[in-house]
């Protein structure tokens, strides 16, 4: 039966609200790029209309009703809002919800909400429906701060707020939901992907009328959202959001999963997803995809979990040119074993197609002796902090700090910090600065000795006196003298001396406190005795020398081809 009712009718129902285990966590509160959320639009509207004393029509409420609870199958959000707004209030009416598959948290929350409960913002609460309870709580609290009469608004709500209220059969709920939420805006297509998987999973409208049968589908289903909902809560873990670069609700899963059908997973929509997976609308087809999609899970938690794997993976989807390919060769497809050389081909700037094509045949070679080449030709500027090859000096000093956290632990890893590689916070520190050597001046196409003054190639032995190793001779501003740094902490420098910077950085003072501690690299390099101009040579050599022997293994096995 359908009618327009009050929410004291509404209320007056005397049952249990049961939020199903198909339906997404409490959301309301989330904030919208230049709008109100949910909670600030509705209580706003609320109190306008409470000034007027206007009735005030929500959008409709869509249940299964039965002899002694409610199952709510559209309007989850907006009731929940209600009943902690109600129970701000100190309203002690008949008004109880429980949370299907979340009642030890959600519902222990829910039961005890008052207007003296504790909402304090922790980003580090582990459940999504108690953070944005209390995000809500707090909202109201916020909202009604000014002393309004709650008495008066209670009644207020209870008989000016109305709805039309749906009642649907049990059988029907699952397929309204699925509709009803296909064409909302605010429903996630990863949340209606889940409703279809369950839905279907748990269908048994093509199997004789079994009670067993019917006890063990609603099992299944409870089972399938309780480990979706474990899924959830991982991929809106902050640190797995960090390395994997995503923060969508249900992260890389169900994108990734889709590459499969579509290349782009920015064109993922629900459509393609059902006509992808889904089509036939039988059970298997969904437990086959909730299956598939489980081991793609743990291929994402083992490489997150796995030190070395974790940095690999980390630097490879910052510097991949197409992030999607990679993930897709990596995680869907499955070719874990190459991780290590797909990161260091990663690091020579190849493409994913180039990287590929070179692992899966050696004797094509073209790309990497090139890319090999250049590379090798460009890490050797003696100018590379003042060119264009200046990236490239962030990317292999980036690599030389994820390889010392990579050694750690006796081979098995430390977990590298990516906040080095965030937007604007990285630089690049002369060691030893330029105003103490020898150098030359690009501005004025000379070389100026440490004083400034410009010198003679006659009367200036930089062979001897300037930036000599062996048979290497550079300037300050190659490879040898800089070192990864954030950029606020390079500031404090200045133009100190060597000893003077290794004594700031390794200060223990809290105010002198370097965040840039934790890159390895960088330690080593400051932990020298002493640096002199040799010692920049000397570092050089040693860098390059790294690079040829990093990338000897591709040489050997085109070597060991041949003498097959």
């Amino acid at each position: 039966m359908n009618s327009i009712i009050t929410l004291r009718e509404y209320l007056n129902k005397g049952k249990v609200f049961v939020i199903p285990d198909y339906q997404r966590g409490y959301i309301w509160g989330k904030n919208r790029p230049g709008e109100k959320n949910s909670v600030e639009h509705l209580l706003d509207n609320l109190l306008e209309n409470y000034c007027n004393q206007s009735q005030i029509f929500l959008q409709g409420f869509t249940v299964t009703e039965k002899e002694d609870r409610i199952i709510i199958v559209d309007g989850q959000q907006r009731t929940t809002f209600l009943y902690l707004l109600l129970r701000y209030l100190n309203y002690y009416g008949k008004f109880s919800i429980k949370y299907a598959i979340r009642e030890e948290t959600s519902g222990e929350f829910l039961r005890n909400v008052n207007s003296s409960t504790d909402c304090k913002e922790d980003v580090n609460e582990e459940y999504q429906d108690v953070y944005f309870f209390k995000k809500t709580l707090r909202i109201i609290q916020g909202k009604l701060e000014n002393g309004i009469d709650k008495e008066d608004f209670i009644e207020f709500l209870l008989d000016k707020v109305k709805f039309l209220y749906i009642n649907i059969t049990e059988r029907q709920s699952n397929k309204v939901f699925t509709m009803m939420n296909g064409s909302k805006a605010d429903m996630l297509t990863e949340e209606i992907i889940k409703a279809e998987i369950l839905r279907l999973a748990s269908d048994c409208n093509d199997q004789p009328m079994d009670l067993s049968i019917e006890w063990e589908n609603n099992m299944l289903r409870s089972r399938y959202a309780r480990e979706w909902d474990k899924w959830l809560h991982w991929w809106n873990r902050k640190s797995v959001q960090k390395v994997f670069l995503c923060s969508n609700t249900m992260g890389l899963l169900i994108s990734s999963y889709a590459l499969s059908s579509t290349r782009d997973s920015s064109k993922l929509t629900f459509e393609l997803f059902k006509k992808s997976f889904l089509n036939s609308g039988k059970a298997k087809d969904a437990k086959d995809t909730f299956d598939q999609l489980r081991r793609l899970q743990k291929r994402f938690e083992d490489a997150f979990n796995n030190a070395q794997t974790h940095n690999m993976v980390g630097a490879i989807l910052r510097l991949t040119s197409n992030k999607d390919e990679f993930i897709k060769y990596f995680f869907v497809d499955d070719n874990r074993n190459q991780i290590n050389q797909y990161y260091q081909l990663t690091f020579l700037g190849m493409t994913h197609k180039e990287i590929v094509e070179f692992l899966n045949d050696r004797s094509c070679r073209k790309t990497f002796d090139e890319k090999f080449n250049d590379t090798l030709q460009r890490i050797s500027d003696d100018f590379i902090y003042t060119s264009e090859n200046k990236e490239l000096a962030f990317r292999l000093l980036l690599r030389l700090n994820i390889d010392e956290d990579n050694k750690q632990n006796q081979g098995e890893g430390r977990f590298f910090d990516f906040s080095i590689w965030e937007n604007g916070v990285r630089s690049l520190e002369h060691i030893m600065p330029k105003s103490l050597v020898g150098h030359y001046d690009q501005t004025d196409k000379c070389w100026k000795g440490g004083d400034g003054q410009i010198k003679e190639e006659g009367d200036f032995d930089f062979k001897r006196d300037l930036i000599h190793f062996g048979d290497t001779i550079t300037t300050e501003h190659s490879i040898g003298n800089l070192v990864l740094l954030y950029k606020d902490e390079n500031s404090k420098f200045s133009n100190f001396i060597f000893q003077d910077k290794k004594n700031l950085f390794f200060s223990t003072e809290k105010n002198e406190y370097f965040k840039s501690r934790h890159l390895l690299h960088t330690i080593y390099t400051f932990s020298k005795s002493d640096w002199k101009e040799s010692d920049i040579a000397e570092n050089k050599s040693r860098i390059i020398k790294n690079f040829i022997t990093y990338y000897e293994p591709f040489n050997e096995q085109e070597h060991d081809e041949k003498q097959d």
